[in-house]
Protein backbone atom coordinates (compact mmCIF):
# COMPACT_ATOMS: atom_id res chain seq x y z
CA UNK A 1 0.00 0.00 0.00
CA UNK A 2 2.98 2.30 0.97
CA UNK A 3 4.91 1.37 -2.19
CA UNK A 4 1.31 2.35 -4.44
CA UNK A 5 1.07 5.48 -2.10
CA UNK A 6 4.56 6.75 -3.69
CA UNK A 7 4.18 5.44 -6.87
CA UNK A 8 0.83 7.82 -7.27
CA UNK A 9 2.85 10.83 -6.09
CA UNK A 10 5.69 10.25 -8.64
CA UNK A 11 2.76 9.93 -11.30
CA UNK A 12 1.11 12.73 -10.42
CA UNK A 13 4.58 14.89 -10.41
CA UNK A 14 5.77 13.55 -13.69
CA UNK A 15 2.91 14.34 -15.06
CA UNK A 16 2.01 17.74 -13.84
CA UNK A 17 5.43 18.44 -15.03
CA UNK A 18 4.33 16.94 -18.29
CA UNK A 19 1.91 19.41 -18.49
CA UNK A 20 3.98 22.08 -17.63
CA UNK A 21 6.73 21.84 -20.67
CA UNK A 22 4.08 21.15 -22.67
CA UNK A 23 1.78 23.99 -22.18
CA UNK A 24 3.94 26.26 -19.89
CA UNK A 25 7.55 26.14 -21.03
CA UNK A 26 9.08 29.57 -21.23
CA UNK A 27 11.88 29.84 -24.32
CA UNK A 28 15.50 29.43 -23.31
CA UNK A 29 16.96 31.84 -21.28
CA UNK A 30 19.26 34.26 -22.57
CA UNK A 31 20.47 36.44 -20.03
CA UNK A 32 21.10 39.83 -20.43
CA UNK A 33 22.55 42.13 -17.61
CA UNK A 34 22.00 45.41 -18.76
CA UNK A 35 18.44 46.70 -19.12
CA UNK A 36 17.42 46.59 -22.31
CA UNK A 37 16.27 49.56 -24.54
CA UNK A 38 12.28 50.08 -25.63
CA UNK A 39 12.52 53.48 -27.50
CA UNK A 40 14.26 56.57 -26.40
CA UNK A 41 12.84 59.88 -25.92
CA UNK A 42 15.19 62.77 -26.45
CA UNK A 43 18.95 61.89 -25.15
CA UNK A 44 16.98 59.49 -22.75
CA UNK A 45 16.87 55.75 -22.83
CA UNK A 46 13.83 54.51 -21.87
CA UNK A 47 14.68 50.73 -20.70
CA UNK A 48 12.44 48.26 -19.72
CA UNK A 49 13.27 48.25 -16.05
CA UNK A 50 12.46 52.43 -16.05
CA UNK A 51 8.65 51.54 -17.25
CA UNK A 52 8.60 49.01 -14.70
CA UNK A 53 9.51 51.91 -12.13
CA UNK A 54 7.19 54.47 -13.43
CA UNK A 55 4.53 51.59 -13.60
CA UNK A 56 4.77 50.84 -9.81
CA UNK A 57 5.15 54.84 -9.06
CA UNK A 58 1.67 55.24 -10.42
CA UNK A 59 0.42 52.30 -8.79
CA UNK A 60 1.66 53.36 -5.22
CA UNK A 61 0.33 56.84 -6.53
CA UNK A 62 -3.30 55.27 -6.92
CA UNK A 63 -3.29 52.93 -3.79
CA UNK A 64 -2.67 56.44 -1.77
CA UNK A 65 -5.56 58.24 -3.14
CA UNK A 66 -7.95 55.56 -3.09
CA UNK A 67 -7.18 55.03 0.86
CA UNK A 68 -7.21 59.13 1.87
CA UNK A 69 -9.69 60.59 -0.82
CA UNK A 70 -13.05 59.50 1.32
CA UNK A 71 -11.11 59.20 5.11
CA UNK A 72 -13.36 58.05 8.01
CA UNK A 73 -12.78 57.77 11.69
CA UNK A 74 -13.15 54.25 11.82
CA UNK A 75 -11.56 53.15 8.94
CA UNK A 76 -12.05 50.17 6.60
CA UNK A 77 -11.21 48.63 3.20
CA UNK A 78 -8.23 49.90 1.81
CA UNK A 79 -7.49 52.53 4.14
CA UNK A 80 -7.61 50.27 7.18
CA UNK A 81 -4.68 48.40 5.25
CA UNK A 82 -2.42 51.50 4.32
CA UNK A 83 -3.04 53.31 8.00
CA UNK A 84 -2.07 49.80 9.36
CA UNK A 85 1.35 49.16 7.25
CA UNK A 86 1.80 53.05 8.22
CA UNK A 87 1.19 52.68 11.76
CA UNK A 88 3.74 49.51 11.70
CA UNK A 89 6.64 51.12 9.55
CA UNK A 90 6.07 54.15 12.25
CA UNK A 91 6.54 51.75 15.13
CA UNK A 92 9.86 49.87 13.51
CA UNK A 93 11.43 53.61 12.96
CA UNK A 94 10.34 55.21 16.30
CA UNK A 95 11.52 51.97 18.13
CA UNK A 96 14.95 52.07 16.49
CA UNK A 97 15.41 56.02 16.43
CA UNK A 98 13.67 57.29 19.22
CA UNK A 99 10.15 59.44 18.52
CA UNK A 100 12.30 62.63 17.57
CA UNK A 101 14.50 60.56 14.96
CA UNK A 102 12.27 59.01 14.27
CA UNK A 103 9.81 60.86 12.26
CA UNK A 104 12.64 63.49 10.71
CA UNK A 105 13.70 59.86 9.22
CA UNK A 106 9.88 58.29 8.80
CA UNK A 107 9.30 59.58 5.29
CA UNK A 108 12.30 58.59 3.59
CA UNK A 109 12.94 55.11 5.21
CA UNK A 110 8.68 54.54 4.69
CA UNK A 111 9.26 55.55 1.08
CA UNK A 112 12.28 52.64 0.31
CA UNK A 113 10.46 50.16 2.23
CA UNK A 114 7.18 50.95 -0.04
CA UNK A 115 9.07 51.04 -3.36
CA UNK A 116 11.80 48.20 -3.11
CA UNK A 117 8.88 45.75 -1.79
CA UNK A 118 6.38 47.27 -4.49
CA UNK A 119 8.64 46.87 -7.35
CA UNK A 120 10.29 43.32 -5.97
CA UNK A 121 6.39 41.94 -5.91
CA UNK A 122 5.33 43.05 -8.64
CA UNK A 123 8.77 42.16 -10.95
CA UNK A 124 6.97 38.12 -10.20
CA UNK A 125 3.90 39.27 -12.81
CA UNK A 126 3.70 36.36 -15.18
CA UNK A 127 3.62 38.69 -18.25
CA UNK A 128 7.42 40.33 -16.90
CA UNK A 129 10.14 39.02 -19.31
CA UNK A 130 7.38 37.44 -21.97
CA UNK A 131 5.57 40.44 -23.70
CA UNK A 132 7.71 42.89 -25.43
CA UNK A 133 8.60 43.73 -29.09
CA UNK A 134 10.48 41.71 -31.51
CA UNK A 135 14.03 42.91 -32.38
CA UNK A 136 15.30 41.13 -36.19
CA UNK A 137 18.88 39.71 -34.76
CA UNK A 138 20.25 39.47 -38.71
CA UNK A 139 19.28 42.69 -39.46
CA UNK A 140 21.19 43.74 -36.18
CA UNK A 141 24.26 41.50 -37.28
CA UNK A 142 24.36 43.16 -40.16
CA UNK A 143 24.56 46.68 -39.46
CA UNK A 144 27.10 46.30 -37.09
CA UNK A 145 29.04 44.57 -39.25
CA UNK A 146 29.14 47.14 -42.15
CA UNK A 147 29.75 50.08 -39.52
CA UNK A 148 32.83 48.24 -39.13
CA UNK A 149 33.71 47.53 -42.60
CA UNK A 150 32.76 51.29 -43.30
CA UNK A 151 34.78 52.75 -40.35
CA UNK A 152 37.77 50.05 -41.36
CA UNK A 153 37.65 48.75 -37.74
CA UNK A 154 38.41 45.44 -36.58
CA UNK A 155 36.69 43.76 -33.77
CA UNK A 156 38.52 44.98 -30.32
CA UNK A 157 37.20 41.73 -28.24
CA UNK A 158 34.98 39.24 -28.79
CA UNK A 159 31.22 39.76 -29.55
CA UNK A 160 27.83 37.45 -28.75
CA UNK A 161 24.70 38.44 -31.04
CA UNK A 162 22.43 35.93 -29.11
CA UNK A 163 18.69 35.10 -30.67
CA UNK A 164 16.08 32.62 -30.91
CA UNK A 165 14.33 30.87 -33.93
CA UNK A 166 10.88 33.10 -34.68
CA UNK A 167 8.12 32.85 -37.71
CA UNK A 168 8.07 37.03 -37.24
CA UNK A 169 10.13 39.62 -35.63
CA UNK A 170 8.47 42.17 -35.93
CA UNK A 171 5.66 44.08 -33.80
CA UNK A 172 5.03 43.17 -30.43
CA UNK A 173 4.66 39.11 -29.73
CA UNK A 174 5.07 36.85 -26.93
CA UNK A 175 8.02 35.00 -26.34
CA UNK A 176 7.45 31.64 -27.30
CA UNK A 177 7.20 28.67 -25.40
CA UNK A 178 10.37 26.44 -25.10
CA UNK A 179 11.91 28.32 -28.13
CA UNK A 180 15.83 27.14 -29.26
CA UNK A 181 18.28 30.18 -28.20
CA UNK A 182 21.28 30.41 -30.57
CA UNK A 183 24.19 32.18 -29.83
CA UNK A 184 26.74 33.74 -32.81
CA UNK A 185 30.30 34.47 -31.99
CA UNK A 186 32.88 36.88 -33.74
CA UNK A 187 36.11 36.71 -32.61
CA UNK A 188 38.29 39.48 -31.38
CA UNK A 189 40.44 40.64 -34.46
CA UNK A 190 38.14 39.76 -36.93
CA UNK A 191 37.75 41.94 -39.74
CA UNK A 192 34.56 42.65 -41.10
CA UNK A 193 34.92 40.58 -44.07
CA UNK A 194 36.11 37.81 -41.67
CA UNK A 195 33.06 38.57 -39.06
CA UNK A 196 30.82 38.19 -42.52
CA UNK A 197 32.27 34.43 -43.27
CA UNK A 198 31.93 33.43 -39.82
CA UNK A 199 28.06 34.48 -39.95
CA UNK A 200 27.41 32.98 -43.03
CA UNK A 201 28.27 29.79 -41.79
CA UNK A 202 26.72 30.00 -38.70
CA UNK A 203 23.58 30.45 -40.63
CA UNK A 204 24.26 26.86 -42.60
CA UNK A 205 25.26 25.27 -39.23
CA UNK A 206 21.83 26.43 -37.38
CA UNK A 207 19.71 25.95 -40.50
CA UNK A 208 20.91 23.24 -41.98
CA UNK A 209 22.62 19.88 -41.84
CA UNK A 210 26.13 21.57 -42.74
CA UNK A 211 29.08 20.49 -40.46
CA UNK A 212 31.42 23.64 -40.16
CA UNK A 213 35.20 23.59 -40.11
CA UNK A 214 36.81 21.99 -36.83
CA UNK A 215 38.77 25.02 -36.09
CA UNK A 216 36.37 27.77 -35.21
CA UNK A 217 38.98 30.22 -33.63
CA UNK A 218 40.91 30.24 -37.53
CA UNK A 219 39.13 32.59 -40.28
CA UNK A 220 36.95 30.47 -42.38
CA UNK A 221 38.34 29.43 -45.39
CA UNK A 222 37.02 29.89 -49.14
CA UNK A 223 35.92 26.35 -49.51
CA UNK A 224 33.93 26.54 -45.99
CA UNK A 225 32.10 29.55 -47.15
CA UNK A 226 31.28 28.28 -50.29
CA UNK A 227 30.05 24.60 -49.11
CA UNK A 228 28.20 26.97 -46.46
CA UNK A 229 26.79 28.83 -49.42
CA UNK A 230 25.82 25.81 -51.27
CA UNK A 231 24.05 23.77 -47.93
CA UNK A 232 21.96 27.07 -47.56
CA UNK A 233 21.15 27.33 -51.27
CA UNK A 234 19.59 23.54 -51.03
CA UNK A 235 17.30 24.40 -48.84
CA UNK A 236 14.09 26.16 -49.75
CA UNK A 237 13.40 26.76 -46.01
CA UNK A 238 17.28 27.99 -45.38
CA UNK A 239 18.29 32.00 -45.43
CA UNK A 240 19.40 33.14 -49.04
CA UNK A 241 22.53 35.21 -49.06
CA UNK A 242 22.99 37.30 -52.39
CA UNK A 243 26.36 38.35 -53.09
CA UNK A 244 27.00 41.21 -55.42
CA UNK A 245 30.02 41.66 -57.61
CA UNK A 246 33.71 41.09 -56.81
CA UNK A 247 35.38 43.71 -55.09
CA UNK A 248 38.63 42.20 -54.65
CA UNK A 249 39.56 43.67 -51.47
CA UNK A 250 37.95 42.38 -48.37
CA UNK A 251 37.61 46.19 -47.20
CA UNK A 252 37.45 47.83 -50.42
CA UNK A 253 33.67 47.85 -49.90
CA UNK A 254 33.92 50.87 -47.80
CA UNK A 255 34.63 53.53 -50.26
CA UNK A 256 32.19 51.62 -52.69
CA UNK A 257 28.35 53.88 -51.80
CA UNK A 258 26.24 50.59 -51.66
CA UNK A 259 25.15 49.38 -48.57
CA UNK A 260 26.38 46.19 -48.28
CA UNK A 261 29.33 43.86 -46.08
CA UNK A 262 32.77 42.05 -47.49
CA UNK A 263 33.15 38.94 -47.62
CA UNK A 264 36.97 38.07 -47.23
CA UNK A 265 36.94 34.62 -48.15
CA UNK A 266 34.85 35.03 -51.47
CA UNK A 267 36.15 38.41 -52.44
CA UNK A 268 32.33 39.66 -52.49
CA UNK A 269 30.03 41.82 -51.08
CA UNK A 270 26.97 40.91 -49.20
CA UNK A 271 24.00 42.47 -50.21
CA UNK A 272 20.99 41.28 -48.14
CA UNK A 273 19.88 37.94 -46.59
CA UNK A 274 16.47 36.51 -46.69
CA UNK A 275 14.62 34.54 -44.61
CA UNK A 276 12.18 32.68 -46.46
CA UNK A 277 11.11 30.40 -43.31
CA UNK A 278 12.01 30.79 -39.58
CA UNK A 279 14.22 34.00 -38.31
CA UNK A 280 16.46 35.25 -36.20
CA UNK A 281 14.93 37.11 -33.50
CA UNK A 282 14.69 37.72 -29.58
CA UNK A 283 11.92 39.33 -27.88
CA UNK A 284 12.87 42.52 -25.97
CA UNK A 285 10.30 42.93 -22.97
CA UNK A 286 8.33 45.85 -22.02
CA UNK A 287 8.70 45.01 -18.17
CA UNK A 288 12.12 43.89 -16.27
CA UNK A 289 12.26 44.21 -12.48
CA UNK A 290 13.40 47.30 -11.16
CA UNK A 291 16.14 46.56 -9.22
CA UNK A 292 17.33 43.90 -11.96
CA UNK A 293 19.48 47.09 -13.46
CA UNK A 294 22.23 48.16 -11.62
CA UNK A 295 21.59 51.83 -12.49
CA UNK A 296 18.40 52.05 -10.08
CA UNK A 297 19.90 49.96 -7.23
CA UNK A 298 22.80 52.57 -7.38
CA UNK A 299 20.41 55.69 -7.70
CA UNK A 300 18.69 54.23 -4.63
CA UNK A 301 22.00 54.03 -2.68
CA UNK A 302 23.11 57.83 -3.18
CA UNK A 303 19.83 58.87 -2.31
CA UNK A 304 20.27 57.14 0.68
CA UNK A 305 23.56 58.62 1.45
CA UNK A 306 22.60 61.77 0.33
CA UNK A 307 19.94 62.08 3.09
CA UNK A 308 21.80 60.28 5.73
CA UNK A 309 24.73 62.87 5.60
CA UNK A 310 22.27 65.72 5.09
CA UNK A 311 20.52 64.39 8.32
CA UNK A 312 24.32 64.09 9.36
CA UNK A 313 25.09 68.06 9.27
CA UNK A 314 21.44 69.15 10.17
CA UNK A 315 21.53 67.68 13.31
CA UNK A 316 25.54 68.11 14.53
CA UNK A 317 26.46 70.75 12.18
CA UNK A 318 30.13 71.20 10.57
CA UNK A 319 30.74 69.14 13.75
CA UNK A 320 29.24 66.44 11.86
CA UNK A 321 32.74 66.30 10.01
CA UNK A 322 34.94 65.43 13.35
CA UNK A 323 33.79 62.20 12.87
CA UNK A 324 35.99 61.63 9.59
CA UNK A 325 38.61 64.40 10.58
CA UNK A 326 40.37 64.16 13.76
CA UNK A 327 44.11 64.42 14.12
CA UNK A 328 44.57 63.10 17.60
CA UNK A 329 47.09 60.15 16.65
CA UNK A 330 45.28 56.83 15.82
CA UNK A 331 41.77 58.68 15.87
CA UNK A 332 43.19 60.31 12.36
CA UNK A 333 43.88 56.44 10.73
CA UNK A 334 39.89 55.90 12.08
CA UNK A 335 38.08 58.85 10.35
CA UNK A 336 39.70 58.26 7.22
CA UNK A 337 38.25 54.52 7.96
CA UNK A 338 34.42 56.10 8.54
CA UNK A 339 34.86 58.39 5.55
CA UNK A 340 36.01 55.59 2.87
CA UNK A 341 32.85 53.57 4.53
CA UNK A 342 30.59 56.00 4.00
CA UNK A 343 31.01 55.97 0.01
CA UNK A 344 31.20 52.01 0.10
CA UNK A 345 27.90 52.00 1.92
CA UNK A 346 26.67 53.22 -1.54
CA UNK A 347 27.87 50.32 -3.04
CA UNK A 348 27.28 47.87 -0.76
CA UNK A 349 23.36 49.31 -1.09
CA UNK A 350 23.53 49.04 -4.67
CA UNK A 351 25.03 45.68 -5.38
CA UNK A 352 22.88 43.91 -2.16
CA UNK A 353 19.69 44.61 -3.96
CA UNK A 354 20.97 44.35 -7.40
CA UNK A 355 22.26 40.43 -6.51
CA UNK A 356 19.06 39.26 -4.77
CA UNK A 357 16.83 40.32 -7.44
CA UNK A 358 19.06 39.51 -10.51
CA UNK A 359 19.60 35.69 -9.39
CA UNK A 360 16.07 35.34 -8.28
CA UNK A 361 15.05 36.61 -11.93
CA UNK A 362 17.37 34.33 -13.58
CA UNK A 363 16.63 31.08 -11.14
CA UNK A 364 12.58 31.84 -11.82
CA UNK A 365 13.61 32.10 -16.01
CA UNK A 366 15.68 28.89 -15.94
CA UNK A 367 13.13 27.08 -13.62
CA UNK A 368 10.43 28.26 -16.05
CA UNK A 369 12.55 26.63 -19.23
CA UNK A 370 13.86 23.04 -17.45
CA UNK A 371 10.51 22.51 -14.98
CA UNK A 372 7.90 24.89 -15.50
CA UNK A 373 4.63 23.70 -12.92
CA UNK A 374 7.19 22.05 -10.43
CA UNK A 375 10.44 24.00 -8.60
CA UNK A 376 9.41 26.96 -10.33
CA UNK A 377 6.05 27.32 -7.99
CA UNK A 378 8.41 27.17 -4.82
CA UNK A 379 10.88 29.50 -5.98
CA UNK A 380 7.70 32.16 -6.13
CA UNK A 381 7.05 31.58 -2.86
CA UNK A 382 10.58 32.23 -1.87
CA UNK A 383 10.83 35.39 -3.86
CA UNK A 384 7.90 36.87 -2.49
CA UNK A 385 9.95 36.43 1.06
CA UNK A 386 12.97 37.30 -0.85
CA UNK A 387 11.31 40.52 -1.90
CA UNK A 388 10.20 41.55 1.25
CA UNK A 389 13.60 40.96 3.45
CA UNK A 390 15.45 42.63 0.98
CA UNK A 391 13.00 46.16 0.86
CA UNK A 392 13.27 45.38 4.77
CA UNK A 393 17.12 45.59 4.87
CA UNK A 394 17.89 48.90 2.64
CA UNK A 395 15.59 50.60 4.61
CA UNK A 396 16.78 49.30 8.04
CA UNK A 397 20.58 50.17 7.04
CA UNK A 398 19.23 53.79 6.04
CA UNK A 399 17.81 53.79 9.11
CA UNK A 400 20.45 52.61 10.98
CA UNK A 401 22.77 54.45 9.06
CA UNK A 402 21.08 57.76 10.06
CA UNK A 403 20.61 57.04 13.69
CA UNK A 404 24.57 56.73 13.80
CA UNK A 405 25.32 60.15 11.72
CA UNK A 406 22.99 62.33 13.91
CA UNK A 407 24.29 60.91 17.49
CA UNK A 408 27.05 62.84 19.23
CA UNK A 409 30.47 61.93 18.99
CA UNK A 410 33.60 62.07 21.68
CA UNK A 411 33.74 64.52 24.22
CA UNK A 412 30.91 66.63 23.00
CA UNK A 413 28.53 64.56 23.49
CA UNK A 414 26.57 65.46 26.72
CA UNK A 415 27.96 69.49 25.67
CA UNK A 416 26.80 70.05 22.28
CA UNK A 417 23.51 72.02 22.02
CA UNK A 418 22.58 69.99 18.59
CA UNK A 419 19.70 67.15 18.63
CA UNK A 420 20.97 63.88 18.15
CA UNK A 421 19.27 60.54 18.74
CA UNK A 422 21.22 60.09 21.99
CA UNK A 423 20.40 63.69 23.08
CA UNK A 424 17.29 63.16 22.38
CA UNK A 425 16.24 59.95 24.02
CA UNK A 426 18.12 61.28 27.36
CA UNK A 427 16.03 64.21 27.97
CA UNK A 428 12.72 63.15 26.64
CA UNK A 429 13.10 60.96 29.47
CA UNK A 430 13.28 57.69 27.53
CA UNK A 431 16.67 56.36 27.00
CA UNK A 432 14.66 52.93 26.15
CA UNK A 433 14.06 54.18 23.01
CA UNK A 434 16.84 56.50 22.25
CA UNK A 435 19.36 55.57 19.27
CA UNK A 436 21.98 55.12 21.58
CA UNK A 437 19.89 52.21 23.12
CA UNK A 438 19.74 50.60 19.90
CA UNK A 439 23.09 50.49 19.33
Amino acid sequence: MKLLKIAGIAAVVIGWLAVGLLVARGPQPEIIVPAEVITTLGPLNLTNSLITSWVVMALIILISILATRSMKVIPSGIQNFVEAVVAFLVGQVEEIAGEKNGRRFFMVVATIFIYVIFNNWFGLMPFFNAIGKTEDVNHHVFEEIYEHAHGDKVYEEREHHAAWFMENTAGMTVAQSGAKAVKFEIHAGDSAGVATDRYIIFLAEEFTDYEGPEDHEAPPTEADVRAALAALDADPDAPKVHLAEAHGDDEAHADSGHHAIPSAALGADVEAIDFPGEKLGLVIPFFRSTFSDVNNTLAMGIVAFLCIEFWGFQALGAGYLKKFFNLNGIMSFVGILELLSEFIRVISFAFRLFGNVFAGEVLILMLTFLMPFLFVDIIYGLELFVGFIQAAVFAMLTLVFAVGAVEHHGDEEHHDGHEGGGADAHHNGHPETGAVQAH
